[in-house]
């Protein structure tokens, strides 16, 4: 069984970098750890086929208890191993938005919907093992808690970002931000069906309030510039738009294959997205796919608002 790396990136702060059994997904999918003075939290846990992988790091690291378990949402890739969590921790709350509550209590109908959208790879991920609702942290609590959560809809309707000091978790909220070779980065937008994109841009502009000094990344990493990036991930989904918004007023969705065109299309003039040729060719596969479902989350977005307009005309 593949192993979890552990990366110590500031005091009291670890990225524990997880294994998928899924081509081209190392250095993607992580958990981050927090042992302070006031608190031993997880933020995110990664699928159910990594548990083992969390439990042994988090062993080699001697956490012998934790206080809170932090999910920014439910998706398989970031809560799947919560289940298994809690039975190895069993007097740790499990922070987890309202909404994403009643899935990973009975995680029959995500795992169904995981199957349906992500095929072979959210197989891979494991099927999530429920949660007693007792888990669920209580406001009194939460209330001691050293970090703050802030509701963070667009990536998912049950996301919430987690600000402790000056470090920010953004779950997916921000984007995706992967380091490259050379030292630049790779930013992309991860707006799956279905997408608002005002309901983003007000997630954004509550994460820019909170002055991160510090943006820890779902997918992946830590960056120090954490409100410029947000910043530049903002200024990102509004050339999107602008872009995507032009090829669909010139009939671009009247073909099956515009998804992928348009994809290609921001591939080549997206200034943060330049060094996806420098990623290896199995990360470019894995990115591709992520890349479609946010261009088809921006097609449904741009379908909405076209009904909308005839309809007030």
């Amino acid at each position: 069984m593949a192993a979890a790396r552990v990366r110590q990136l500031a005091p009291h702060l670890y990225l524990i970098v997880l294994a998928p059994p899924i081509n081209g997904f190392q250095d993607f999918v992580g958990a981050w750890l927090v042992d302070g003075p006031d608190a031993v939290y997880l933020v995110d846990v990664g699928p159910a086929a990594t548990a083992d992988q969390l439990v042994d790091a988090l062993a080699a690291l001697n956490v012998g208890r934790l206080d809170f378990i932090c999910l920014t949402h439910i998706h398989l890739d970031h809560a799947g191993a919560i289940g298994h969590l809690v039975k190895q921790y069993p007097t740790a709350p499990v922070v987890c938005h309202p909404k994403g509550v009643p899935h990973i209590v009975d995680p029959e109908r995500l795992w169904q919907g995981t199957v349906k959208t992500l095929g072979a790879t959210g197989r891979a991920y494991g099927r999530m093992l429920p949660v007693d609702p007792a888990r669920i942290a209580t406001e009194r609590q939460l209330a001691s808690a050293p970090f703050q959560l802030l509701d963070t809809p667009g990536h998912s309707p049950h996301h919430f970002a987690i600000a402790a000091a000056r470090c920010l978790f953004a779950g997916e909220a921000g984007g995706v931000c992967l380091p490259l070779p050379s030292g630049d980065l790779y930013l992309r937008p991860a707006t799956p069906p279905r997408f608002f994109l005002e309901t983003s841009l007000s997630s954004i502009d509550r994460l820019l309030a909170a002055s991160p000094d510090a943006l820890c990344y779902g997918h992946f990493g830590m960056q120090p510039d954490g409100a410029s990036m947000l910043a530049k991930h903002r200024e990102q989904l509004l050339f999107w738009k602008a872009t995507l918004a032009a090829e669909a007023d010139g009939g671009g969705m009247n073909s099956p294959d515009f998804a992928a065109r348009w994809m290609d299309l921001l591939l080549a003039a997206d200034p943060l997205l330049y060094g996806f040729s420098q990623l290896a060719p199995e990360i470019q596969a894995r990115e591709r796919g992520f890349l479609l479902n946010s261009v088809k989350g921006f097609a449904g977005y741009l379908a909405r608002r076209d009904r909308s307009d005839s309809e007030t005309t």
